[in-house]
């Protein structure tokens, strides 16, 4: 007499045929009413920027600006702004001849900067 590891009754293996047939019938449901979206999807959002810069002319800086730093916009959608083009502007020219006099602070051995370098620790 053969031993069976595990016992499958006749309704465990009706609650599997219908949880089989439930998964093909949702995957059939979604690309006969759903399928479409995810090409919806990547076509307006491949459209953002391109609506961005319309309402950036439609409604000014001011206003787009407010709008950008409310909803947090991405970098990408800011570059057109007027307070971007700013910041970036006073970024690349800035002087640092304000440090031009300045030296590190003594270390612990009384030497300015220089530092004693580590012993290695060998363990084979």
């Amino acid at each position: 007499m053969k031993g069976y590891d595990q016992v499958i009754f006749t309704n465990e293996l009706l609650h599997h045929r219908s949880v089989g047939s439930q998964i093909e019938e949702t995957r059939r449901t979604w690309e006969e009413r759903c399928s479409w979206f995810p090409a919806a999807q990547r076509d307006l959002y491949s459209r953002c920027s391109k609506i961005y810069e319309e309402c950036l002319e439609k409604y000014g800086n001011k206003n787009y600006e407010f709008y950008a730093n409310r909803n947090r916009l991405r970098v990408e959608h800011r570059v057109n702004t007027k307070s971007y083009r700013d910041r970036e502007e006073r970024r690349s020219h800035m002087s640092m001849e304000h440090l031009k006099g300045y030296k590190a602070s003594p270390t612990s051995n009384g030497q300015y900067g220089s530092v004693k370098p580590m012993q290695l620790f060998y363990c084979f």
